[in-house]
C-alpha cells in the first residue's frame, strides 16, 4: 500500500510526515474483531422476538388440545331430562303409525331405549334429531325385516339400592286407570297397564328421587299395554 501527498510542498520529504492522506488502514488498540454492536442488538431482539412467537405457539397447541378434549367430551345430560325423553317416546310410540315403542332399560350406569320402524328412512330422520340435539349415541340394526334403532343415553345411578316397600307405599298414592296388574316380592316390583299408568308412576318414583335407586325395565306388550319391572 502506499501514501499520497497531496498537501506537502513538492520534493524529496522527511522520513516522517503528518501531511498526507493514506490509504492504510491502520488498526487501533480500541479496534477488535468482535461482531458490531449493532448487530449484537439485532440479534438480541431477533431472540426475543423468537421467545415470544414459541410462548405464543404453545399457548396456541394447549389451546387447540383442550379443545379437542372438550369437543370428544360426552355432553352432559341431567336425569330429568334423560327420563323426559323416555317418557316423550312413549307418549309418540301411542300415535305415531311409524314408530313402535320396544323397550328400555336403566341400570346404575346407563339407560337403554329401543324403539323399531317399518321405514328406514323415517328412523334415520328420527335418530339424526336425538344426534344433533343433545348429541346421544344411538346404533341402528334390522332383523326380521324391521328396523330397529338403540337410543344410548349418559347415566349415573345410587348403587346403594332402593327399599321395594317404599315402591308398594308408592303405587297406593299414584292415580291409575281401572286396567292395571301389580305384584311385589321382597326383590322386586311388577307393574301393568296402559302408557298413562307407566307414565304416572315413573314421574311418581322420579319426584321421590327413587329412579336412580333401582334397575328398571320397560316393555311394550302390544294393544297399548306395557310392563314395569323394578328392581
Amino acid at each position: 500500500m502506499f501514501e499520497l501527498n497531496f498537501i506537502a510542498k513538492p520534493g524529496i520529504q522527511a522520513e516522517s510526515s503528518e501531511a498526507s492522506w493514506s490509504f492504510l488502514k491502520k488498526s487501533t488498540n480500541s479496534e477488535t474483531e468482535s461482531t458490531p454492536k449493532s448487530s449484537i442488538e439485532e440479534s438480541k431482539i431477533y431472540g426475543a422476538h423468537w421467545k415470544d412467537y414459541g410462548i405464543i405457539a404453545f399457548a396456541v397447541i394447549i389451546f387447540s388440545v383442550i379443545s379437542l378434549f372438550v369437543h370428544f367430551q360426552p355432553k352432559v345430560i341431567s336425569q330429568d331430562m334423560v327420563l323426559t325423553q323416555i317418557i316423550d317416546l312413549i307418549i309418540e310410540s301411542g300415535y305415531m303409525n311409524e314408530l313402535q315403542w320396544m323397550e328400555a332399560h336403566i341400570r346404575p350406569d346407563f339407560v337403554k331405549v329401543t324403539i323399531t320402524t317399518s321405514d328406514l328412512g323415517f328412523l334415520q330422520n328420527f335418530t339424526q334429531r336425538y344426534h344433533k340435539e343433545d348429541n346421544i349415541s344411538y346404533e341402528i340394526f334390522q332383523k326380521h325385516k324391521l328396523n330397529y334403532v338403540t337410543l344410548n343415553y349418559p347415566w349415573k345411578g345410587d348403587h346403594i339400592g332402593g327399599n321395594i316397600e317404599i315402591l308398594k307405599t308408592l303405587a297406593d298414592k299414584t292415580a291409575f286407570s281401572n286396567k292395571i296388574s301389580i305384584s311385589f316380592t321382597n326383590n322386586e316390583f311388577e307393574l301393568q297397564g296402559q302408557s298413562s299408568d307407566i307414565i304416572s308412576y315413573l314421574l311418581q318414583m322420579a319426584d321421590n328421587g327413587l329412579i336412580q335407586k333401582f334397575t328398571l325395565s320397560i316393555q311394550h306388550l302390544g294393544s297399548g299395554r306395557f310392563y314395569l319391572k323394578v328392581l
